[in-house]
């Protein structure tokens, strides 16, 4: 047991007898700091149903995106900004491709869209000396039994 005597009381305090929680607030933060940095950014593109799969994983930082749509007008897109005819997206994809050749390249098609779009844009890609393109995918939700 904790005894104060009566000499000592008028320097006694609750708190004295609280710990210090300066360095806890420091630690949390760091880590809200540190979960803010390494959070996933939205993936800019025009609105898609996207396929699923088992093995989604996460897109790389800030990547050149590819929207291929089967709805609407615009049925190309670059980061967000869509285009109508392959003429103008080729275009600004060759723009893009030439300014930042080593950003990296994400594919982000409607499940609807047909393969051969696809295997086009890949070929494109391909000879501009893009090797690799990440494809969007949204995690496969498990069905309800």
């Amino acid at each position: 047991m904790i005894r104060i005597s009566p000499e000592n009381s008028r320097q006694f305090s609750m708190a004295n007898l609280a710990p210090d929680l300066t360095p806890l607030l420091d630690i949390i933060f760091i880590v809200l700091v540190f979960l803010l940095l390494t959070a996933n950014t939205r993936l800019a593109s025009l609105p898609m149903d996207l396929p699923a799969s088992e093995h989604a994983a996460a897109m790389p930082a800030h990547p050149l995106t590819i929207s291929l749509s089967n709805d609407g007008p615009e049925l190309w897109g670059i980061d967000g900004k869509g285009f109508r005819t392959h003429a103008e997206f080729e275009h600004s994809l060759m723009i893009l491709l030439a300014a930042e050749p080593d950003r990296p390249v994400a594919l982000a098609s409607d499940r609807n869209v047909p393969v051969q779009r696809m295997l086009d844009l890949f070929a494109l890609l391909q000879k501009q000396g893009v090797e690799v393109a990440e494809i969007a995918l949204q995690p496969l939700t498990p069905s309800a039994p």
